[in-house]
């Protein structure tokens, strides 16, 4: 599913971290899928999409030459580290 996913999306390709994203939903898939929740038939072309729409929300942060700007890895560390600063002080310390 990465290797399609990265040749879908050749402006972002394969970053180390997407395998971790895909983890999480294909243990959910799964998981719920042998509950009968969802359809086994079509589990991986659902987890695909689920996969693509929630890259289409966190691409920013896999994208080497946005990691300085406000939506790049940077950007969204400095956000994390001010809510921190200021609804936690002792976890920010």
């Amino acid at each position: 599913m990465l290797f399609i996913y990265a040749k879908l999306n050749k402006a972002i390709n394969y970053v180390q971290g997407m395998n971790e994203v895909i983890a999480v939903l294909y243990y959910c898939f799964w998981k719920f899928g042998s509950d009968k929740v969802i359809s086994q038939e079509y589990l991986e072309s659902d987890l695909f999409q689920c996969f693509s729409n929630i890259m289409s929300e966190l691409k920013d942060g896999f994208i080497r030459h946005l990691d300085n700007e406000e939506n790049g890895i940077f950007g969204r560390c400095k956000t994390i580290d001010h809510i921190l600063r200021v609804m936690d002080p002792s976890v920010h310390s």
